[in-house]
Parts: C-alpha cells; sequence; structure tokens
C-alpha cells in the first residue's frame, strides 16, 4: 500500500533539507532534472501536492513539461508550478495531460503557523510564480480541493472558473459513509454476492471496458491503451494505484476501476462497463470497495468530479461532500485569443482553450 504518510513526509523533509542548492536569491527557476528529486520531496510536504504533481507521473504522460520553482534566499524549495505542455496547428498550449486531472501551484507552509503567514506565501509567492509564466498561448489547468488560495494569479491576470468534486473525508468510518449513501446505490451493494472482486497488476481488461462505455457515449476514447499501461506501470512500481476488476459468477468481467493515490488522497480516474450487461451493479460495488479502501488507508477519496450531469448525479449518489476546484486559466497571445474565439463559436464554451 506504499509508505506511510509520516514516512514519505519525514524522507521528503530529509531531502529538501541535505540536497538544497548553495546558491542565494535564486528566485523562481525552470528547475533541472537533477532537482526533480527535491521537488518531488516538496509535492510530499505540500498540503496542495497531488500524486499528478510528481515528475514522474508527468514523464509517464510522455508530454513535454517544465516545472517553475520558487526558491526562497536560503536556497530552500518552497514552491513552484508544473507547466505540461503540447504545440497544436502552431500553438503551444500549457494543458493537461489526458488522466491528469489536478495541477497548479503548490507551497510548503510548514514554517508558519500563523494564517496571515500563509496567505502571504501564497498570495505574494503565487503572483511572482504566476507572472514567471511565459510562452504560451493558452494555458488551462484544474487547481483541486487542496488547492492553495489563488488570489496572486488573479492579480497576474489569471481568471479562475468554479467547478466541483465530490470527496469523502479522511478520518470518515465506513459505517458513517455507508450512512450517507442514497437509496439506489445502496441497493446495488446488495448484489454484492453475485460478484467477485479482484485486484490485478494490469490494465488490459480495464482498457476494453473503458472502451466501451465511451463508445456508448458515441464518443472515441481519448487515450489509447499503450498511454494506459505506460501510466500503470510506473503507478504499480511505486505502489500508488490499484486496478479493481468485477466479475459475475461465470468469470465474465462485469466492471474495472483504477485509482491512484498519494498520501493523502485516492482519486479515481479510469473505469469501464461491460455495456452488454445493462444496470449491471458491478461499478458501484467496485466503486464501494475502494471507498473502503481509501478510508482503511486514512486516505480521503476522490471522485474527480464532472459538470455533466447524468455523471454528477452517480457521484453525488454516494455522499461526498461537494468541494469546490478551480479551472485555472488565461490566454497568452493574440492567436491564443482568437483560437479560443473560434473554439468557443463551435463548442459553445472554452474548455478547449
Amino acid at each position: 500500500m506504499g509508505l506511510s504518510s509520516t514516512n514519505s513526509v519525514k524522507t521528503a523533509r530529509e531531502v529538501r533539507r541535505f540536497t538544497k542548492p548553495k546558491a542565494k536569491n535564486l528566485g523562481i527557476t525552470t528547475l533541472t532534472a537533477e532537482q526533480f528529486e527535491q521537488w518531488d520531496a516538496l509535492v510530499s510536504i505540500s498540503p496542495h501536492g497531488t500524486v499528478f504533481h510528481h515528475s514522474w507521473w508527468l514523464e509517464a504522460t510522455g508530454s513535454e513539461f517544465k516545472i517553475l520553482g520558487y526558491w526562497n534566499e536560503d536556497g530552500s524549495l518552497i514552491g513552484g508550478i508544473p507547466l505540461p505542455f503540447k504545440k497544436r496547428a502552431g500553438l503551444i498550449l500549457y494543458h493537461s495531460p489526458q488522466l491528469t486531472p489536478y495541477l497548479g501551484p503548490i507551497f510548503d507552509l510548514t514554517a508558519v503557523d500563523k494564517t496571515v503567514e500563509k496567505l502571504f506565501i501564497m498570495r505574494q509567492f503565487g503572483e511572482e510564480l504566476a507572472l514567471a509564466i511565459r510562452g504560451f498561448d493558452s494555458l488551462s489547468y484544474t487547481a483541486g480541493a487542496a488547492a492553495p488560495d489563488l488570489q496572486g494569479f488573479l492579480w497576474a491576470g489569471f481568471c479562475a472558473d468554479l467547478g466541483y468534486t465530490f470527496r469523502i473525508e479522511a478520518g470518515t468510518t465506513i459505517d458513517q459513509a455507508f450512512a450517507q449513501i442514497s437509496r439506489t446505490h445502496r441497493q446495488k451493494l446488495n448484489k454484492s454476492a453475485e460478484y467477485t472482486i479482484e485486484t490485478v497488476d494490469d490494465v488490459s481488461v480495464l482498457a476494453k471496458l473503458s472502451s466501451q462505455t465511451f463508445e456508448r457515449q458515441g464518443i472515441a476514447r481519448p487515450y489509447t491503451e499503450n498511454y494506459l499501461q505506460r501510466l500503470w506501470q510506473e503507478v504499480s512500481k511505486r505502489k500508488r494505484g490499484i486496478v479493481y476488476i468485477a466479475r459475475d459468477l461465470n468469470g465474465r468481467p462485469a466492471a474495472a476501476l483504477l485509482t491512484v493515490y498519494d498520501d493523502r488522497t485516492t482519486h479515481q480516474i479510469v473505469s469501464g462497463m461491460d455495456m452488454a450487461v445493462p444496470n449491471s451493479p458491478g461499478g458501484g460495488l467496485l466503486t464501494w470497495r475502494a471507498i473502503c479502501d481509501a478510508l482503511n488507508a486514512g486516505r480521503t477519496f476522490d471522485f474527480e468530479g464532472s459538470g455533466i450531469r447524468g455523471v454528477e448525479q452517480y457521484y453525488r449518489r454516494w455522499g461526498g461532500q461537494a468541494k469546490t476546484v478551480w479551472h485555472l486559466k488565461k490566454t497568452g497571445s493574440l492567436r491564443g485569443l482568437l483560437a479560443k474565439f473560434v473554439l468557443n463559436l463551435v463548442h459553445g464554451d472554452d474548455k478547449h482553450t
């Protein structure tokens, strides 16, 4: 199940203590590959860090990326933001890779206790960090429920659009979580005797079932099986995820689910259903198992959220608390502004820019 939260934070502090650069007043720099260990230590110790912020996750996506780091005058890395990007039609798009729901800035707040000091770090240093982000036509990342205060980014001309996810917080007991579930979801859980649930070290079944789920919606799956395999290889190596499969009593896969986690939070990022079996409770049984595993490990469970009515309703019925997330955006050039205008006409919104 991976390192404990206490051990991971202790290791992160040791890395930051003994590997900090000697230079003074480094300010904001683009990190080198040799500094990624320090970055990952910051991700582990920051309350804003997620599994998706780690350098190894960004490398596994295959995306080009850079990481801006904020150094204090003692040479300690105390903040930063990962910037994965892609190039399309001559545009440089600072956008999240597939299956990477949360990014955005992170800060180390361990050296301060007062709220006013924490806000100073997040706002003052956040504005400086935001102003250092250059060279893009369009920027769009989602800062999750654990994100820092973003006022500094707003001062720097960024926009933050409101969104929601549902979370069942760490410290919730299994009985408390079950009590919040809607009647319709509880009815599905009553059919647990009709299925077996297993965890596997392979995503081939998940890839097949997720493809069926997308096809049912009339859209192509936005990632390949090779992409999913590559992510899983790195996640599995670090013991940072679980693949669940629900099979009927004949052994046929009915549903599959992939969760990934850091020390604080479990995120569900891929699911799939056998669409030939209507109203199968398999998916619900897997979600409940994943929730229980997260709570038993002392982690929050994050559904990742959705603004699509049917999906939102399914997540909401699990009884989690609605938590705000922020879609951090900025247009960085006239070309980016024109592209945004065209896509608004085509799609009716700007979520593609």
